[in-house]
């Protein structure tokens, strides 16, 4: 839910930037993208956790065409009950 909240946000602005000024809508961007890039780094850590890897394997994404895997290890389902990296969110609830 937060990167398709964090897209339609990162539109939005991008749009009403570009209607007031050109420049504008891109500082806007990045000024979004600053401010969000801890929590987005953040959830994909977590969610590499639930499939039972370890955060590092999102330093992945810097290497060209080995973002396949790490694409493929968040499209995995979670691991049923606990892991390495605690208890199953799932059971708490």
């Amino acid at each position: 839910m937060f990167r398709l909240f964090d897209i339609i946000i990162s539109v939005s602005l991008f749009i009403c930037g570009t209607v007031i000024n050109e420049s504008a809508g891109f500082g806007l961007l990045v000024v979004y993208g600053l401010l969000t890039l801890i929590p987005g780094l953040a959830v994909a850590v977590r969610r590499l956790h639930d499939t039972n890897h370890s955060g590092w394997w999102l330093l992945m994404s810097l290497i060209p065409f080995a973002n396949i895997v790490l694409l493929i290890f968040f499209f995995l389902k979670g691991t049923t009950g606990d892991n390495n990296y605690g208890e199953d969110p799932k059971k708490l609830s």
